[in-house]
């Protein structure tokens, strides 16, 4: 990888603002999820390597120096993405798998959301919009609980997570729409609460000696499709990475991210 593709300021025609207020009344199930976020004080965006051993010295330093200066200029997002999750006795978490025949991280398990558009005013704005698009959710049908620190993605891209909780009833009316994703799936949040992810190891041709070692969680929450074989769903990488951060910020939760490669 080289620079980060984020450096210039993204050019559009009107405001857009990041993070909207959020207001969540107390007797709401995730009041205390939302005060956790609102007061969480860190960098509002997140390194994209701190633990990978992919990268040798040189480019490691190039990237913490990128970094910095990304952290100076306070850029807004490229994207946003949907962090949902059911208000219910035990909550769930929306993922999907994308459908193998897009351009961009085909097959890959994600959370649902894509870039912004000329038209978005915010980034739940953007979230809701590719949620819809992607899954027929509705907006009166979600409550904005907060925001977490924005990630960076492996082509450059800032990417911001956006948390709030949708009605059960909504939860069993989501399709899958067939043009962007293959299936959607639900990982329970105590279970992610209680369960260390595995340590993953991924088989690539590039690595003829060498495994790739990276966290993830296998997910199988019981639901068999046409587009599912019955197997667990890996859940790694970006979406991963997301995951974990919510759980630290949430939740109080720490789980180590890296990418190593072992014999």
């Amino acid at each position: 990888m080289n620079d980060f593709l984020l450096t210039k300021p993204l050019l559009f025609a009107h405001d857009f603002l990041d993070k909207t207020p959020v207001s969540v009344a107390p007797q709401h199930r995730f009041f205390a999820l939302s005060q956790a976020l609102m007061q969480h004080r860190s960098q509002d965006i997140l390194f994209l390597f701190d633990d990978n051993d992919l990268l040798d010295k040189a480019m490691r330093a190039k990237l913490h120096q990128d970094y910095q200066r990304l952290l100076v200029a306070k850029p807004q997002p490229h994207a946003c993405v949907l962090l949902a999750i059911t208000d219910e006795d035990t909550p769930r978490i929306l993922l999907t798998r994308r459908a193998s025949t897009l351009s961009s991280h085909a097959g890959e398990v994600s959370l649902v959301g894509g870039k912004r558009d000329v038209g978005d005013g915010s980034s739940y704005q953007v979230a809701l919009r590719e949620a819809f698009e992607e899954v027929g959710l509705l907006a009166d049908d979600s409550t904005l609980l907060g925001f977490l620190p924005m990630q960076i993605s492996q082509k450059g891209l800032l990417v911001r997570p956006v948390v709030a909780s949708i009605t059960s009833q909504m939860a069993s009316r989501l399709v899958a729409s067939q043009d962007e994703i293959c299936r959607l799936f639900w990982a329970d949040l105590p279970q992610l609460i209680g369960t260390p992810p595995s340590d993953y190891v991924f088989y690539r041709k590039a690595l003829t000696k060498q495994k790739l070692h990276t966290p993830a969680w296998l997910i199988n929450d019981g639901r068999t499709d046409n587009n599912h074989d019955g197997q667990a769903e890996v859940v790694w990488g970006l979406t991963g990475k997301i995951l974990a951060n919510f759980l630290h910020i949430g939740y109080g939760v720490s789980y180590p991210w890296y990418y190593r490669l072992r014999a």
